[in-house]
């Protein structure tokens, strides 16, 4: 799509995968249903249309699309007290619908199109006074350790990128191989099928740790660990919190006859943020760090503001820079500013985003990018 130019034929595709989800999430709703032994069965969801704008300095590319920071699905929990503990079994997948993350200037995913890669969470958790094991699909020990946030603006304008598919444009007019999400990390933990242990909580710290595969994905051997250490509480009329995660990564069959150890390439990262949040004002900071002991890292800092604007519910406005340095090749740096705003009702989330990227390296000269994202998120 050229430059302000509308694909009606996309918009009309997705209004009616709109009206399908929206009667869909109406008739299921968010339900729950009890036994006489105090177990529970809940449905929930969740839809996450928005529309994406991206302009590489010389062509601006929109689609509407199912936000990548929150997309939409569905989940059920059963939890089912035990003698000394409660065993709670999750299952949520996305539906499937286009991914902001996974549009470019020159792929355009179909607008429904389940995988299997879609699922998010399988799992079985057992929680006692030890603590919390789980096994099954579901989140690594440093999921969201990078991306703590007060204001909540982080549906819209994150540490990382809704758009990461994306490349910079040379300023020769050719695309460049460097995609957004190559030079706008955030070293943050994923899912992935694993085994997870969380302590429980002393004095607002808690530690957890995994190990997992990426049962999800073909051809994938890789082993992956993590450690993740937070703490949240408060000082006077600050609400506080911070996190922070290893992580490693293990390529290669080291225990294979006849591979030796110089076969097995292992890949480490950190990460980690903090929140401050002045409860009478609403006043906020949040920051992120993050990187590669062996190559590039990030600087990621938040300001923020959230009220009781209308009866309905806050309204929340933030401001973030990041600043990256040797991400996608050496010599590299990224820099990102961004606003944006949100409105929360009861159920209802609606947000509008601006953010501009600026990327330099030794290879080539680049044109400065921009995106707007708007959209809304549906809970049920």
């Amino acid at each position: 799509m050229e430059r302000g130019e509308m694909d009606g034929n996309r918009l009309r595709e997705y209004a009616g995968l709109i009206v399908v989800a929206l009667l869909g999430s109406t008739a299921a709703g968010a339900q729950t249903f009890e036994n006489d032994s105090g177990g529970s069965a809940r449905f929930y969801g969740q839809f996450s249309p928005s529309y994406l704008s991206f302009d590489d300095g010389e062509k601006t590319t929109g689609n509407p699309v199912d936000n990548s920071n929150s997309n939409t699905r569905l989940g059920v929990v059963i939890s089912q007290p035990m003698p000394d503990g409660d065993l709670v079994f999750t299952f949520e997948t996305g539906l499937g619908l286009r991914q902001s993350a996974l549009v470019s200037q020159t792929t355009t995913p179909p607008a429904l199109d389940w995988r299997r890669t879609a699922l998010r969470r399988l799992e079985l958790a057992y929680t006692a006074g030890f603590g919390t094991l789980a096994i099954g699909q579901g989140f690594m020990a440093t999921d969201n350790v990078a991306t703590l946030d007060p204001t909540g603006t982080a549906l819209v304008v994150s540490v990382g990128v809704s758009d990461a598919a994306f490349a910079f444009r040379e300023e020769s007019g050719a695309l460049s191989d460097i995609r957004v999400v190559d030079a706008f990390k955030d070293f943050d933990g994923g899912r992935l099928f694993r085994i997870r242990y969380d302590t429980p909580t002393f004095s607002g710290f808690s530690a957890a740790a995994s190990y997992g595969r990426n049962v999800l994905a073909e051809d994938d051997d890789t082993d992956y660990y993590d450690i993740a250490l937070r703490w949240s509480g408060t000082h006077g009329d600050f609400a506080l919190a911070a996190a922070a995660g290893y992580a490693w990564e293990s390529e290669g069959e080291s225990r294979a006859p006849g591979v030796r150890p110089g076969d097995v390439t292992t890949n480490e990262r950190f990460s980690g943020s903090f929140s401050v949040l002045h409860t009478p004002t609403g006043v906020n900071l949040s920051g992120s760090a993050g990187g590669d002991p062996d190559g590039g890292s990030y600087g990621f800092v938040r300001a923020g503001w959230v009220d009781d604007l209308i009866a309905q519910g806050p309204t929340a406005f933030a401001v973030s820079y990041y600043g990256g340095r040797d991400l996608a090749t050496e010599n590299s740096s990224s820099e990102g500013v961004a606003i944006a705003a949100m409105q929360t009702f009861t159920d209802l989330d609606v947000y509008l985003g601006y953010r501009e990227y600026y990327y330099d390296d030794d290879a080539a000269s680049y044109q400065d990018a921009s995106k707007v994202f708007v959209g809304a998120r549906y809970r049920f």
